[in-house]
């Protein structure tokens, strides 16, 4: 072959080269990696609720009634010596506060066996209750009306188990009287208790 055929050929194979060269993909670059920046904002610590506080505790310390704890109870002199006798049941205010006691409490005779049973809880008097204020040291009472038996024996309790108004708990004091007739269930039994009255019976 003579350099004249040769010279355009060469070119036509170098033009093809370079074609194919210039339309082959070029790989995408790839993406620097790239790192979250700290926060600077420190976590925010929930705000605590404030707890309650003060005051005394219970319904019945809320509302000013008298607790058991705040009351001294006893039982004052019998009096009566033909027919029904009255017996005082006493409560002092001890605590240092002025409580109120509204309504008749409750009274539980207990003595030995009998056929209606050890205990005799006394019906209450119908007489509408007042409220009492009990100021630090005040006195409130209460008065058990009874029947003794008419021949002198019978059922005699040895302990009372007396309970304020509005109260679940009760206190245990000695019984100073003798013995009293039972009339459990009776419709108008001569044995009750009164309601609460200010200051000591005399």
């Amino acid at each position: 072959m003579t350099s004249s055929r040769l010279l355009p050929a060469l070119l036509l194979a170098t033009a093809a080269l370079a074609a194919c060269q210039s339309s082959a993909p070029t790989p995408a670059a790839s993406p620097a990696p790239t790192s979250a920046a700290p926060s600077t904002h420190a976590p925010v610590p929930a705000t605590p609720t404030p707890s309650p506080t003060g005051g005394p505790t219970g319904d019945a310390a809320a509302s000013g009634e008298c607790t058991l704890d705040e009351l001294q109870p006893s039982l004052g002199r019998t009096t009566g010596e033909a027919g029904q006798r009255h017996t005082a049941v006493v409560w002092v205010n001890t605590s240092d506060r002025t409580c109120t006691m509204t309504g008749f409490g409750g009274v539980d005779l207990q003595g030995p066996d009998h056929p209606l049973g050890p205990i005799y809880s006394l019906p209450r008097q119908q007489e509408e209750p007042t409220t009492v204020r009990l100021a630090p040291g005040g006195t409130a009472h209460s008065t058990i009306t009874w029947l003794p038996p008419q021949d002198g024996s019978g059922w005699t309790p040895d302990r009372v188990l007396v309970t304020p108004p509005d109260e679940t708990r009760s206190a245990a004091v000695e019984w100073p009287g003798g013995a009293v007739l039972r009339q459990d269930g009776a419709t108008r039994p001569g044995t009750y208790l009164s309601p609460v009255r200010p200051g000591v019976e005399g």
